[in-house]
């Protein structure tokens, strides 16, 4: 007895049929009607000849009819935040289809392997399941995503705008846009590259134009200090943005950032920087910390930062020995209680205001360690150098022990 003679690819795909499209509208199915299909599709590959490729085919029409319907519902819709709303409304439930629905359909996987075979040379095979699933995607994209995607990213990208300006809305509307960048993209050799050159480039762009201008009126209008909370502020909040709106896997963080950063900080780095002395002086802890973390961003401003502390250190040091000259010239564990308090303050303001920072310690000890050995600059009778270093040893002892 021949297979066809036993199993009928018609009365065994319409029971299918039915459970396939229950599924694509979400409707309820019983595990009975889910385990069948698994089941009738087995039988209509294995008995069938042929049948593979007629269930291949039959699910790729039901697939288009489903995405078309959607493809009408969203283009009801005119205004670009409609569009977004509808489209994402869509989206989100064809996603899902995506995971679940092509599990029944394993068994095609060789038909679809030989339909898609010009797209995969040299590449490794595809599971079953993933198969299905991308052809799902294909048809999305062709179908819908590439028609409209333009709008899409305009309107997400005004929705951030509208988040900066203090207004709220569904984060997953713009969430959904990035995410059918990057699941769509199904055959790049780089699953990223469409993203990127649309989604990333044009959310960092907008990023950078809207801060622009508005972070040289703020600066005017404010003044430097006031400025500082602003600029600080602003980055942590597009860190935080950017975490929830961009791919964590295309390193866009970074970029957006470092673009911010530019119009944030570096075109204003020498404003910044001037605010740098007097705040050290002193000891403007919380604005020191903000300064910090702002110039820490950039390539080169912290070291004009280490300067002005090698600076200060100096200076105080230089009138704390002139103010106590007579101290330190008839009482040398005076001197060393000295320069161990100074030492205490000098490494009170690295720890509260540069966060222990390396660098930051560096200075401090190279330029404390220029203080205790130029004796000179206190004009100390001192006469003999086995009395400087006695001096000296003193000061490390009592440093360690401290």
């Amino acid at each position: 007895m021949l297979k066809g003679d036993t199993v009928r690819f018609e009365p065994e795909w319409r029971e299918a049929r039915a459970t396939l499209i229950a599924l694509l509208n979400q409707q309820n199915v019983s595990k009975a009607q889910w385990q069948e299909l698994f089941a009738t599709v087995h039988r209509i590959c294995a008995w069938i000849e042929g049948g593979g490729e007629m269930v291949r085919k039959q699910l790729e029409i039901e697939i288009h009819k489903h995405v078309v319907l959607a493809e009408q519902r969203i283009r009801r819709h005119e205004e670009e935040s409609a569009i977004l709303r509808a489209y994402i409304a869509e989206w989100s439930k064809y996603f899902v289809l995506t995971e679940f629905l092509p599990k029944p359909f394993s068994y095609i996987v060789e038909t679809y392997s030989g339909a898609l075979s010009a797209n995969r040379i040299n590449r490794t095979p595809k599971p079953a399941i993933a198969v299905v699933s991308s052809k799902m995607l294909e048809d999305w994209n062709l179908t819908i995503f590439q028609r409209i995607k333009n709008k899409l990213q305009n309107a997400a990208m005004r929705l951030v705008e509208a988040e900066r300006n203090g207004e709220a809305f569904d984060p997953q509307l713009v969430i959904g846009v990035r995410q059918s960048y990057v699941s769509l993209n199904v055959d790049a050799e780089d699953s990223l590259a469409v993203y990127k050159a649309n989604f990333e480039r044009a959310y960092i762009e907008a990023t950078e134009k809207y801060y622009k201008s508005r972070a040289s009126q703020m600066l005017e209008e404010n003044g430097v200090l006031n400025y500082m909370t602003y600029a600080d502020t602003k980055l942590q909040e597009e860190e935080a943005r950017g975490r929830r709106y961009l791919d964590s896997n295309a390193e866009s963080l970074e970029r957006l950032l470092e673009r911010c950063v530019g119009v944030l900080v570096v075109q204003f780095q020498d404003q910044l920087l001037s605010e740098s002395p007097s705040l050290i002086a002193n000891s403007e802890i919380e604005k020191l910390r903000m300064l910090y973390r702002l110039l820490n961003r950039t390539p080169s401003g912290i070291r004009t930062v280490l300067d002005n502390l090698d600076q200060h250190i100096h200076s105080e040091a230089l009138h704390d020995m002139i103010a106590n000259a007579s101290t330190i010239t008839s009482d040398p564990e005076k001197y060393v209680d000295q320069l161990l308090k100074m030492f205490k303050r000098f490494s009170d303001l690295v720890r509260t205001a540069f966060y222990d920072d390396p660098r930051f310690l560096t200075a401090r000890d190279k330029a404390f360690q220029d203080v205790v050995n130029d004796t000179t600059v206190f004009k100390l009778e001192i006469a003999s150098s086995r009395s400087k270093t006695f001096v000296f040893h003193i000061f490390v002892i009592d440093l360690f022990h401290e």
